[in-house]
């Protein structure tokens, strides 16, 4: 598929995760409080990675930032570095043992990496991550 190879779970991955943004996309449109259904975000959380290094745009500041999901819960490590994002599980984030930088929905995340985390759209997040500085890296698909 264009530059990279991905086998066939992975290609399937992707298909996934296209038809549960461009599906939001349509429902949004109807429904401003629209989100990206559970079950969907379940299997699309896991499928950032890849995502996240093609679309990600360095914003001229390097650091982590510390995820915690819900709904599924995950634990991720975003790195914000000089020429490229990356995103990586982590298990960093053990309840009552770390504080995440951001703390927010799968399938809001899953919408911020594809840049539909506009302020309009966006339910209650926490955490001390600036939100503004990560939609500039994750502009849109």
């Amino acid at each position: 598929m264009g530059p990279i190879s991905l086998d066939v779970v992975a290609m399937l991955g992707t298909r996934l995760n296209e038809h549960s943004v461009h599906t939001w996309d349509v429902e949004v449109v109807v429904d401003p409080n629209a989100t990206v259904p559970v079950d969907a975000a379940s299997v699309v959380i896991d499928n950032l990675g890849l995502i996240v290094r093609f679309v990600g745009k360095p914003t001229g500041l390097e650091h982590d930032v510390k995820v915690h999901t819900i709904d599924p819960a995950r634990d991720f490590t975003l790195t914000l570095g000089p020429d490229a994002l990356s995103l990586s599980p982590s298990d960093d984030l053990v309840p009552d043992r770390a504080v995440p930088d951001l703390e927010l929905p799968a399938e809001a995340s899953f919408r911020l990496v594809y840049g539909r985390l506009d302020p309009d759209h966006t339910p209650a997040v926490r955490g001390d991550a600036d939100l503004d500085e990560l939609r500039r890296a994750f502009s849109g698909v």
